[in-house]
């Protein structure tokens, strides 16, 4: 390849992490992503993006204009009574919308900007090959061999291939891997004109928000979304494996029954009863919880979204800080290419990009968990969470990689915006900065 062609990256995934990396590497570099199903089918369910991916994914060229905004947000208890409801507007606190999206829309959308042709996003088209298990990955020479005998070669492999990752065994050994936190999740979409037509629940749908239902050890959390036109309530419903009816699996898809889903509900309001029973299918997921892990990078490989940092479903914040992998690989890759580029200048980037990334992804994966099982004075990495409001000022703040990284490279002049109480020590070959943040009003 010439200098002008960039780097040669192959990445292992194509969910919402590796399609958003094959995005935004397509503009300088060459992109084969390797997706082990046919994409035949992506799960029917949605997906927050707070202001702080929206900011980085709306100039990509997606269209998510059919996603309803959060306008508000409520909290009830479990028999049904208000305990508080805010009105938001992200736009003009943030500068940038929360989007509630169809799972489908998003990843349709993400799949799109990244293997176009038509000229309307820059670079080559990323290449998508299909129904390819990995077998192995060779982290040094950035080589991945697939279960049917083929290996490909690029100059940097990035592991986009979620909390059963190949790439992070291959990174860091199987010595990590996502533990079950206690909690399963029980997962459906209920039809919009079956709440608007109940009197007691059409409220959830107009203005549109985030509707939690708060119990003793369980919740219901409902948000809209809309898909072709239709708008609908998407519910999550977090429940201690202890009380369920049948085994968890870690799956998007594990079969769920509403019986069982009302079951595990059944001392909630007769109206959130009401709400499950209208769903037409139910999934149900055992969450899996991980601390931060001691390093995403492994010579020229590096690990990204649920591989390197799953967390909890509490904060909303997966799709996003995957978003924000993508962001900072651009900015870390941009001026690399095959023919320039030697190994150390690789692992350098790769490195530079887990050292930005590691504080703002672990905050995340501390402050997720800290919603579902109480407040920890820190993780086993020594990552302090952030309550609800720190936690929306430090994440929707975020200006994108080039501002961040401005930031933190500069902390040693710049004082951090978080309160001290909050900087804690990365591990030993990161810098010990926590991420700064524009005040939020």
């Amino acid at each position: 390849m010439s200098s002008s062609e960039g780097l040669d990256i192959i990445i292992v995934g194509a969910g919402i992490a590796g399609l958003a990396c094959a995005r935004t590497l397509r503009e300088r570099h060459r992109v084969r992503v390797v997706e082990q199903t046919r994409l035949k089918t992506e799960m029917g369910a949605a997906i927050h993006l707070g202001p702080n991916a929206t900011r980085l994914i709306l100039p990509w060229g997606v269209d998510l204009s059919e996603s309803p905004h959060v306008n508000v947000i409520r909290e009830y208890s479990a028999d049904g009574t208000l305990m508080a409801e805010k009105q938001i507007d992200p736009v003009k606190q943030f500068g940038s919308p929360w989007l509630l999206n169809h799972r489908i829309t998003l990843h349709r959308e993400l799949m799109r900007v990244a293997t176009t042709d038509d000229g309307s996003i820059p670079g080559r088209p990323a290449e998508l090959i299909t129904a390819a298990r990995v077998k192995s990955v060779d982290t040094d020479k950035a080589v991945v061999e697939l279960e049917d005998g083929r290996r490909l070669q690029g100059d940097l492999v990035i592991g986009a291939d979620g909390i059963k990752s190949v790439v992070r065994s291959a990174v860091l050994g199987n010595k990590f891997s996502a533990q079950p936190s206690g909690h399963s999740a029980y997962r459906c979409l209920v039809p919009g004109e079956k709440v608007l037509a109940d009197d007691e629940l059409k409220g959830l749908l107009n203005p549109t928000g985030v509707t939690i239902f708060l119990g003793t050890d369980r919740r219901v959390v409902a948000y809209t979304c809309r898909y072709q036109g239709k708008l609908m309530l998407n519910i999550v419903a977090a429940v201690p494996d202890k009380d369920l009816g049948h085994v968890s699996e870690e799956s998007w898809n594990a079969p769920a029954t509403v019986e069982l889903l009302m079951q595990a509900f059944s001392s909630f309001a007769p109206r959130v009863q009401r709400l499950l029973s209208y769903a037409n299918e139910v999934s149900c997921w055992q969450l899996r919880d991980q601390d931060p892990l001691e390093s995403w990078v492994k010579d020229r490989t590096i690990i990204v979204g649920d591989a390197a940092h799953p967390m909890l479903p509490h904060l909303g914040q997966g799709g996003s800080q995957a978003i924000e992998d993508a962001d900072m690989l651009q900015l870390v890759l941009r001026d690399l290419s095959s023919s320039n580029s030697s190994d150390e200048n690789i692992h350098a980037a790769l490195q530079r990009a887990f050292k930005l990334r590691w504080s703002r992804a672990s905050i995340c994966q501390e402050s997720s968990r800290e919603q579902a099982m109480g407040r920890r004075s820190t993780s086993a990495m020594g990552v302090t969470p952030l309550d609800p409001l720190q936690a929306s000022k430090v994440l929707y703040s975020y200006m994108g990689a080039e501002a961040h990284a401005k930031e933190c490279e500069g902390a040693a002049s710049t004082p951090s915006l978080l309160p001290a109480s909050l900087v804690s020590e990365a591990p030993a070959s990161l810098s010990s900065t926590m991420l700064s943040t524009a005040e939020a009003s």
